[in-house]
């Protein structure tokens, strides 16, 4: 069990600090300046869930498919949990716009 607690917390870790180092927006497109550093961040994580594995093998321990699962979830969860706040975050503005029109 803290295994997995730590695999999982490990990626979604390595994924908010690659965010945080990142810049906010990359590229030209306005649709894509926001979106590629947080894809940049998961892919990064994945990766490190990945080179993990590797490591692990080559000291001689089985590759686990389990492992890569809750480093993937990791991740996703990092992913999704900003999404979210944002979307609080927006609604959250709009509601005290509207009030403070009133």
């Amino acid at each position: 069990m803290i295994k997995i607690l730590l695999h999982g917390m490990a990626c979604y870790i390595i994924a908010n600090l690659i965010y945080t180092f990142l810049p906010k927006k990359i590229g030209n497109d306005s649709y894509w300046q926001p979106i590629i550093p947080r894809l940049i961040a998961v892919f990064v994580s994945c990766l490190v869930g990945i080179a993990k594995e590797f490591y692990d093998k080559w000291q001689g321990e089985a590759f686990s498919a389990g492992d890569l699962t809750v480093d993937f979830s990791g991740a996703f969860i990092w992913l999704f949990a900003l999404l979210l706040s944002e979307q609080i975050y927006k609604s959250y503005a709009k509601s005290k716009n509207k009030r403070g029109r009133c």
